[in-house]
This record gives C-alpha cells, sequence and structure tokens, in this order.
C-alpha cells in the first residue's frame, strides 16, 4: 500500500506479523479494551486492520460471535466531534444525512459520560457487536497540550477518555475499543487515571519484526498478485533496511513503486 497502513479490505496483502494477533484478540476478549502500541512505522494500524478484524469476522471472540459493526477514528483537532463523525450509521450515505446526524452524535457524546453508549445504542443492530478503533491516540496529547484555548482542550480531551472507557465497563451494549499509540507516549497517559489502570489491564507491545518477518512481508504480497520475486533483489531490500524498524512504510513503499513499473513494463507473455 505504500506509506500508508493496509486497509481491511488488504488482509490478503499482510505479512509479517502472523500470531501477534491472536495475543491482542485474548486481550479484547477478557477486557473489552487493548490499547496496542509500538514504534513509529512499526505497523500498529496495519496489524488492527489486516490482523485483528478479520479474525473477529471470523467469529474468534467466542462469547461475541461473527456480527460486528467497526468505527475508526483519530482524536485529531477535535476528539469529541470526530468520534461522532465516526460513528454515523454506515447506511446513511447521503452527506446532507450524514451532516445532520454527526451534530445529533456530537451532542449526545457532549452529555455526559455515558454519550458514546446512547448514541451507538441508537445505530446498532439486534446481538450486533461494536469495535470502535481510535488510531493515533497520541494526537489527543498534542490536542491537550495546545495553547489555543487550553482549558476547553483539557476538558474535551478527558471527556473524550471517560467515553470510551465507560463504555467498556457497562454490559448493556457490546462495545470493545482498541487504540493504537506510539510507546514513546505511554507516560503522556499518567495523567488519565483510569486510563492508566485499563492500559495496564490489556495492552499489548507490538514487537520488532525479524529479518524472516521483513521477508514475508516482501515476497508473500507478490506470490498472491501472481507474480516472483528474484532472491538476489529480496536479499538487496532486506540488506537495505538491516535493523531498521522504522523503515518498514519506506519498504512498503519501494515495493510499491517497483510492483506497479513491473506491472506497466512486463512482457505480457509473463
Amino acid at each position: 500500500p505504500g506509506l500508508r497502513p493496509f486497509s481491511i479490505e488488504e488482509s490478503h496483502l499482510f505479512f509479517g506479523r502472523e500470531g501477534q494477533s491472536d495475543e491482542i484478540l485474548q486481550n479484547l476478549a477478557e477486557n473489552r479494551f487493548v490499547a496496542v502500541m509500538g514504534a513509529s512505522g512499526s505497523g500498529k494500524s496495519s496489524l488492527i486492520y489486516c490482523g485483528l478484524v478479520p479474525i473477529l469476522y471470523g467469529g474468534f471472540i467466542t462469547s461475541a460471535g461473527s456480527d460486528w459493526t467497526i468505527f475508526k477514528t483519530r482524536p485529531g483537532s477535535s476528539p469529541i466531534d470526530n468520534m461522532a463523525e465516526a460513528i454515523v450509521s454506515p447506511d446513511i450515505k447521503s452527506k446532507e444525512e450524514r451532516e445532520v446526524q454527526k451534530n445529533v452524535n456530537s451532542t449526545i457524546l457532549r452529555s455526559s459520560s455515558l454519550g458514546l453508549i446512547e448514541a451507538i445504542k441508537g445505530l446498532r443492530k439486534e446481538n450486533e457487536n461494536v469495535l470502535l478503533i481510535i488510531d493515533q491516540f497520541e494526537e489527543l496529547f498534542r490536542y491537550k497540550n495546545s495553547i489555543e484555548d487550553d482549558v476547553n482542550s483539557v476538558n474535551e480531551s478527558s471527556a473524550f477518555v471517560k467515553l470510551f472507557l465507560s463504555a467498556i465497563r457497562q454490559s448493556e451494549v457490546p462495545i470493545y475499543v482498541v487504540l493504537t499509540m506510539r510507546s514513546d507516549f505511554i507516560g503522556d497517559c499518567a495523567q488519565f487515571h483510569e486510563l492508566t489502570r485499563a492500559i495496564n489491564d490489556s495492552n499489548y507491545l507490538i514487537p520488532r519484526m525479524t529479518r524472516d518477518d521483513f521477508k514475508n512481508a516482501v515476497v508473500g504480497p507478490v506470490a498472491v498478485g501472481g507474480g516472483e520475486i528474484s532472491s538476489r533483489l529480496t536479499q538487496q531490500l532486506l540488506n537495505d533496511v538491516g535493523d531498521n524498524q522504522d523503515q518498514l512504510p519506506i519498504l512498503q513503499h519501494a515495493l510499491m513503486r517497483t510492483w506497479d513499473y513491473w506491472i506497466k513494463n512486463r512482457d505480457s507473455d509473463f
């Protein structure tokens, strides 16, 4: 996929993190929450979208089944409004209707710490589980520390955290939460006491990829695409990456450009 993370629809191209999703799944099943942490560029989002989500749809949380609605959000520059937009019903297609629903959701979310539960009640189908993915959670700390309108940013950050923590503690609506965060921001979580407790109870630190993991990430998608890659080129790529874990997005980008070039210039008889 280049520099961006893998999407849910690209799980058939995701290699190199085999087995790690099972540990995340176990934490999520036991706590209805898990914080997935790792270095910048380590593939946190891709692991959730292409590792965890497919096994949820496969019904591997036995107490929950395979019927899931998945919402994705990022704190960004307006955490609660972004959450309100993320949980608009996927059945609403009209831009105008989606804007109205977003405004309604925002009002509900800001009404109390139970706002996320109440908003999802109105969207959820019977017997359906809800997974909320909060990607790049570290953006919340940048927002909270913004100089402009500092008091409001602090209040909204606290309210945002209370919304999803309240959602995982209740039993009326099956809401599960996964957040991804750069590991160097873990210390910032201590300012939210309940969040600290939740992370201590359920977290997953993405391990460094080995050379074999990187090799699988290179040759796997090529094979799925019906192509072949020479051993010499594979070794060159692995040597260039070396032990630099933050080079994963650059490796993905190089492979994307190489594949696109090959598609355009290959022998038609291949």
